[in-house]
């Protein structure tokens, strides 16, 4: 029976750490409103390379920290493709702009 309790008592304090636990964020760290970040990926892709560049992302959001630009690089390639602009706006609920 006392082992009984243990495994109850293990199991609450295991499933109230859980839905007492920090928020999780799709890139691993808070961000900045995601709605402020809403863009079509043709429009920050000024030179056409179908890649975001630093470069690029800061001209189109020049309030921006590196350290956006990088969660957004989810294979850490040093560039924001097309597939992950597209993963972090759906992540966030943002809509695809046509």
């Amino acid at each position: 029976m006392k082992q009984l309790h243990s495994l109850l008592a293990v199991a609450l304090m295991t499933i109230l750490s859980i839905g007492c636990a920090d928020k999780t964020y799709h890139h691993g760290r808070p961000m900045p409103d995601p709605a402020s970040f809403n863009a079509h990926f043709g429009d920050m892709d000024t030179d056409g390379d179908e890649l975001v560049s630093w470069k690029e992302f800061q001209a189109y959001f020049p309030d921006a920290n590196k350290h956006v630009y990088k969660a957004l690089d989810l294979n850490q390639d040093g560039a924001v493709d097309h597939d992950e602009w597209h993963e972090f706006k759906e992540a966030h609920g943002l809509k695809h702009h046509e």
